[in-house]
């Protein structure tokens, strides 16, 4: 008999070569999995609801795992806490139905993106900082046609995907004159996207590019065309949507 069990995971990304175990590099998969084989007593693998970049943060990243003995989940939960390096963090541990999948069982994700105007220490490598000055009427401008765009593929990475029909839920963002912080919600998000979303937005609003040329890139549908990619650094995958159906014993 095998057990399910639904990890909830934050983290800074900072120093690691982002989700996925890779040889030779230092990744949140291959840490968590070092620490959960030591109370399992045995070789584990776990997936993710998908993989993060290097540099990229998570505030509610989502993974599961099969075992073949019961733990209690709160064990779990507190043996990786007070092994796991303090940059990443187990939110929840529940067990979930064998049928739950953290990546094919998501009915949707969101992300927040974060820029900071002034020099401010303690969110270098946590945001993306930019001087120039930002016409806010044409980031909004920006986001109301990126919003009403059915097709956003041009601002994605170049690729063959089972799902090309992102479903935009949300975008929004708001500025205090100091931290824009931007929030988008999807059906899911291709590979790059909200960084190249992020990307063009701004430079719209530093003159970089204008509303038209943005349209044009949109509606090429050819990702060869997008010209920006925000760093990772101001990147946070906030939450991942299930149907509680689907989680619940």
């Amino acid at each position: 008999m095998k057990y399910n069990y639904k990890l909830t995971i934050s983290y800074l990304g900072t120093k690691y070569a982002g989700w996925q175990r890779q040889p030779n590099q230092l990744t949140i998969q291959q840490v968590i999995e070092d620490n959960l084989e030591v109370i399992i007593k045995d070789k584990v693998r776990i997936h993710a609801s998908g993989r993060t970049d290097a540099g990229v943060h998570a505030y509610g990243q989502v993974a599961h795992f099969k075992i073949k003995k019961y733990i209690e989940p709160e064990k779990i939960k507190r043996y990786l806490n007070a092994t796991l390096p303090k940059d990443i963090a187990i939110k929840e541990c529940k067990q979930v139905p064998l049928k739950f999948h953290a990546r094919f069982s998501a009915k949707g994700k969101s992300y927040l993106y974060k820029i900071y105007k002034h020099p401010d220490p303690f969110l270098y490598k946590r945001a993306w900082y930019i001087s120039q000055d930002l016409d806010i009427l044409k980031i909004k401008e920006a986001v109301d046609l990126i919003k009403n765009s059915p097709n956003l593929i041009a601002l994605s990475k170049k690729g063959e995907y089972l799902r090309e029909d992102v479903d935009l839920r949300e975008f929004s963002f708001k500025y205090d004159g100091f931290l824009l912080e931007f929030e988008l919600s999807a059906s899911h998000f291709l590979r790059y996207m909200v960084r190249k979303i992020i990307g063009h937005v701004i430079h719209v609003g530093t003159g970089r590019i204008d509303l038209n040329t943005l349209k044009e890139i949109i509606d090429s549908k050819d990702p060869t065309k997008a010209l920006f990619l925000a760093p990772p650094e101001g990147l946070y995958l906030k939450e991942v949507y299930y149907l509680p159906e689907d989680e619940t014993l």
